[in-house]
């Protein structure tokens, strides 16, 4: 119950900052010349860079120390609310819609994942756990191979075969994605019936709120790229 409590508090803070980011990245123009993002110039917010970084280096500091999950975890979550923010504006502005069906899409997977927990079907083992963390390892590989490509020349990120690869690539990482969020059950109902102290409430809530994030993301990703197949 308290680390649900503070996953929703982190949550809230996360929805706070991707208003921010939104509205930061999103002009109306001068001129009305019809609906939706035709009043609307799209662009990346100054600070986003900068809120980048912060996110990035505030939720290293925070994984290495439990005890600062309660004040960073909630920084982290207004950074990285901003920075989703800005890149859902984006996306929302090629395909309108996307960014309210990314989010029912993770929600509808957090309670799959939930109730397959809740009932025992899908049972989380220590192999299971290292196949999770050695596919997530072997993803952050391959992302970080494209774009170092992507720097030399980036027009074969829009052919139909790297959109195929992408589709793929982008479904196995959902999957994953859902599959960590089991793991993230697993290791708040081992805390609670471990009596582990109150702190580890927001460290737990912080890593659930992680997970969620990077689910959003690949939905995200993976819609976009099925958009553009059509």
């Amino acid at each position: 119950g308290g680390t649900a409590i503070k996953t929703a508090v982190l949550l809230a803070l996360l929805v706070v900052g991707g208003i921010w980011g939104w509205a930061s990245a999103t002009e109306p123009v001068a001129e009305d010349i019809g609906s939706g993002f035709g009043n609307t110039t799209v662009t990346i917010p100054g600070g986003f860079w900068l809120a980048s970084l912060g996110a990035f280096f505030v939720g290293i500091f925070t994984s290495l120390n439990p005890r600062r999950a309660a004040l960073f975890g909630g920084i982290y979550a207004l950074l990285e609310g901003y920075v989703l923010g800005a890149i859902s504006a984006m996306f929302d502005a090629q395909t309108e819609g996307i960014v309210g069906a990314a989010i029912i899409g993770t929600v509808c997977v957090f309670l799959a994942a939930l109730v397959l927990y809740a009932l025992r079907i899908i049972r989380p083992t220590s192999k299971m756990a290292f196949g999770v963390a050695a596919a997530m390892c072997g993803l952050g590989l391959l992302y970080f191979f494209v774009f170092i490509l992507s720097i030399f020349d980036w027009s074969w990120l829009y052919s139909d075969s790297f959109r195929t690869i992408g589709i793929v690539v982008t479904t196995i990482a959902v999957i994953l994605a859902a599959l960590s969020l089991t793991l993230n059950f697993a290791a708040i109902e081992r805390g609670v019936e471990a009596g582990a102290p109150k702190f580890m409430e927001w460290y737990c809530a912080y890593g659930l709120m992680v997970t969620i994030v990077w689910l959003y993301i690949e939905l995200l990703r993976l819609l976009a790229l099925l958009s553009r197949n059509r």
